[in-house]
């Protein structure tokens, strides 16, 4: 069977999801498969440093466009699918892969299963636990084949980075498929993270929507300092202006591995999980015990966070 493993990158980088889809591949497939890496975007370098560990890479690029948009992404996907009739494809749970992947379904017919978690092979079916519910429920999916999977970040760990063999290289310019695109790029406004950048802090306490109101934050931040840690927030904690987007941790904000993660009233959305489930040590505070914050983290509490904050507050304090 051939299974293509769908990766993404831009602004000469490759994301690191990427790398994750290769390793998902691996896991599906049985001996003698042949996993194909599909990459789109604006430069064709990145993908050829990194994702040697596929065993073929077929590349679109655009220079024209710094990002290629999903109806395009999912347009040259579609065409590389006719023409390698793969059993599988991988998806990642991403801003494209959230259009691709319900496109592809559409045209092809074929199962789609979001939000996966974990992937076996069972005959010629597949063994997959996927998210519902935001990750508070874990669903078990016999799933037949051909299929396509859109798979959770942070779910498989990295592939190997290396160089992709010249001759497993198949590449077509994609700046005319681009061009005639009803969705067409305006521009890309990414946020200044001189002023902050979380990806080199050690520590970090973070805040979510249990935190109540803005005015709370201040105790955490307390928290932080005696800590010697940054302070950050979730999705709804940026989006109620709550703290800038600089300190948004997520697949929509920044990308953290801190040597420690205080997460305090954090659900724990897929987008939250994907910016800092590999922190080196994970603690979370949360009145509720199903919150999928839990599934990740290495400590948890099931206590008010303003109780837990004070007392451990005190209780770091010089001379205590």
């Amino acid at each position: 069977m051939r299974i293509i493993a769908c990766t993404e990158g831009s602004f000469g980088k490759i994301e690191p999801f990427s790398l994750e889809m290769i390793t998902a591949a691996r896991t599906a497939g049985a001996a003698g498969d042949e996993v194909v890496a599909f990459f789109a975007g604006q430069e064709l370098e990145p993908a050829v440093a990194n994702l040697g560990a596929a065993d073929r890479l077929v590349a679109a690029s655009a220079g024209s466009s710094q990002l290629i948009a999903a109806e395009s992404y999912a347009r040259l996907l579609a065409d590389t699918i006719a023409a390698e009739e793969p059993g599988l494809v991988l998806v990642p749970y991403a801003a494209n892969g959230l259009d691709v992947a319900g496109d592809l379904a559409a045209r092809t017919g074929w199962p789609l299963v979001s939000y996966v978690n974990e992937i076996s092979r069972d005959g010629d079916r597949l063994a997959v636990v996927a998210q519902v519910y935001g990750g508070k429920i874990l669903a078990e999916c016999s799933v037949p084949l051909p299929a396509i999977l859109m798979v959770n970040p942070g779910a498989f760990a990295e592939a190997e980075r290396r160089a992709v063999d010249p001759s497993k290289l198949q590449h077509f310019d994609a700046t005319a498929v681009v061009a005639e695109g009803k969705v067409r790029l305006v521009g890309v406004d990414v946020p200044n993270y001189d002023s902050v950048d979380l990806t080199t802090a050690e520590r970090i306490v973070c805040v979510g929507r249990g935190i109540g109101d803005e005015a709370s934050i201040d105790i955490a931040r307390g928290l932080a300092d005696i800590l010697g840690a940054e302070i950050a927030g979730s999705r709804p904690v940026v989006d109620s202006g709550w703290l800038p987007k600089v300190r948004q941790v997520g697949k929509s904000g920044q990308k953290v591995k801190p040597k420690l993660y205080l997460a305090l009233g954090v659900s724990g959305a897929p987008e939250h999980l994907e910016g800092m489930s590999k922190s080196d040590l994970i603690i979370a505070v949360n009145t509720d015990p199903k919150a999928p914050i839990f599934n990740v983290a290495h400590f948890g509490a099931t206590c008010d966070l303003f109780d837990l904050v004070a007392n451990l507050s005190e209780r770091l304090q010089p001379g205590r």
